[in-house]
Formats: structure tokens, C-alpha cells, sequence
């Protein structure tokens, strides 16, 4: 899980795997998948492409800011993926930020 308060930037993980770009984020073991898409709603010009089930969990797949995002929550845990390894941290840390951060009262 990414360390920091709501309003640091969070700490991107760097872990680039085989069949799913670079894993840069892990959201709070609080937050269950349905929160983190309504979060993602909330940052302007992304694009929730499919969320669907898995053997274990569920992947969700977005775009935002011209690149392709998925994440899965196989143990309980939403794990956050870029599908290009080389996605700049700026971008990553805005969707850490999005997750974790307050949500805007209604």
C-alpha cells in the first residue's frame, strides 16, 4: 500500500510484470473495488472502459490521459496497473491522488 496523508503524493510502486505493465499502486485494503470506480468517476477525463469478473476478484480497465489502466482486487485489495511500463509518474500519482483522497460532498 502506498504510504503518505490524502494530500502527499503517494508512493508509486515500480514493479513491472509480465502480462500487465508496471503495478504502481496499491489502494488502501479499506477501499472495495465499487469505491475506487465511483473515485475514478471523480477525475475529469478518465474512461471506464469494462469492469468484469475474474476466477478471483474483478478487472476493471480505464483510460486517462491517453493511456490504458487496469486494476484487479484478487485478495480484497485493489491493485492498480498501467498497461505501458514507461507511463510518466505524474499521471500515476494523479490516480493514486484520486483514490485516496476526499471525496467531493455531493
Amino acid at each position: 500500500m502506498g504510504g503518505g496523508s490524502d494530500h502527499e503524493p503517494q508512493k508509486l510502486l515500480k514493479s513491472v510484470v509480465n502480462d500487465a505493465g508496471r503495478h504502481f499502486f496499491d489502494a488502501p485494503a479499506a477501499l472495495s473495488m465499487d469505491e475506487c470506480v465511483i473515485r475514478l468517476g471523480l477525475l475529469e477525463g478518465v474512461n471506464v472502459v469494462s469492469m468484469m469478473p475474474a476466477e478471483i476478484g474483478q478487472w476493471l480497465v480505464f483510460q486517462f490521459e491517453g493511456y490504458a489502466f487496469s486494476a484487479s482486487n484478487p485478495f480484497g485489495e485493489v491493485w492498480f496497473f498501467a498497461d505501458d511500463p514507461e507511463t510518466p509518474d505524474g499521471i500515476l500519482q494523479k490516480i493514486a491522488l484520486c483514490v485516496v483522497g476526499p471525496t467531493k460532498a455531493s
